[in-house]
């Protein structure tokens, strides 16, 4: 395979997406593609590539891309979470991918992990977008929202969303939160084994940003990714980690009954163990392959 640095207009004049290509070689085109971008406060450097190879390497090729304001994607302010703007990011890519020779566009499938594992589910229920299929690992589903018990954590995330979202009036600079910490600590994931969970896909300890604008809090109670669902009439996978304290494996389940489409895979470890290096990888992969090979055969 070959892989190749790229760049796609956002729907913000001046604003473009950085993105990697991986083409197949020695197979005709043109071929399935693979659109992917990572979870919340991840970029493109944090594991992506490893999948994007094994897909790759198996006749599929894969976009992996960094949202607006993210990684080496243009945008203002920084490292900020605007959740119908990644969704449109995805679009943009599925636009220009149906554009390129070297792709099919009728053979468009959505990948993404925890956060943009939800994005993919609200996606592939858009009958305008008509994606191909959609995989979504440990995704966010939004099912059953827990109520928020006002404690001083939260109140003091509130406060700091209330504050970014004053300094975002006035055009001021960012006031970022700690997207992960150490239990006991301050940030917006404090479960154990979170911290090491995002440095076990981190090469380089300056790939990870560790920091998200903090009015992020303001805006997630809204985001319902699993709203219109029912809609979704192609091929689905769902990975399911057992032991995952971030996105409850429970809810997935629960998604997976609702979708018709839906194929469930559960793996046993925690959030990020389906990355190459950690625990469920082997799993992980393989399970995907399986399904591209079901569905897309080549």
């Amino acid at each position: 395979m070959s892989r190749s640095s790229i760049s796609i207009p956002s729907l913000t004049p001046g604003w473009n997406i950085d993105a990697w290509s991986f083409v197949p070689e020695g197979t005709a085109g043109p071929h399935p593609v693979i659109i992917m971008a990572h979870g919340l406060g991840g970029t493109k450097l944090m594991g992506l590539a490893a999948y994007a190879e094994q897909f790759s390497a198996a006749g599929y090729a894969c976009i992996v891309f960094d949202y607006r304001r993210w990684g080496r994607s243009d945008g203002t302010r920084r490292n900020s979470v605007y959740i119908s703007e990644q969704l449109d990011d995805y679009r943009s890519v599925v636009e220009y991918a149906r554009l390129q020779t070297e792709y099919d566009p009728q053979r468009v499938i959505l990948w993404g992990f925890s956060a943009s594992g939800g994005h993919v589910l609200a996606l592939a229920s858009e009958p305008s977008l008509n994606v191909a299929a959609g995989m979504a690992l440990n995704a966010f589903c939004g099912l059953h929202p827990p109520k928020p018990r006002l404690n001083w954590w939260l109140i003091k995330h509130l406060a700091f969303g209330f504050m970014d979202l004053f300094s975002n009036l006035l055009d001021l600079e960012p006031l970022y939160i700690r997207l992960v910490q150490p239990p006991g600590k301050l940030a917006l994931f404090t479960d154990p084994g979170a911290c090491e969970g995002y440095y076990s896909i981190t090469e380089d300890p300056s790939d990870f940003p560790n920091q998200i604008a903090a009015s992020f809090v303001l805006r997630a109670m809204n985001n319902q990714p699993a709203r219109d669902i029912h809609r979704i009439k192609r091929p689905l996978l769902l990975v399911a980690a057992q032991n995952d304290g971030i996105c409850p494996p429970s809810q997935i389940v629960d998604t997976s009954r609702i979708i018709p489409t839906a194929e469930l895979i559960e793996v046993p470890g925690d959030h990020f163990d389906i990355f190459r290096g950690n625990s469920d990888w082997e799993r992980s992969i393989e399970s995907q392959l399986a399904f591209l090979t079901k569905h897309f055969p080549l």
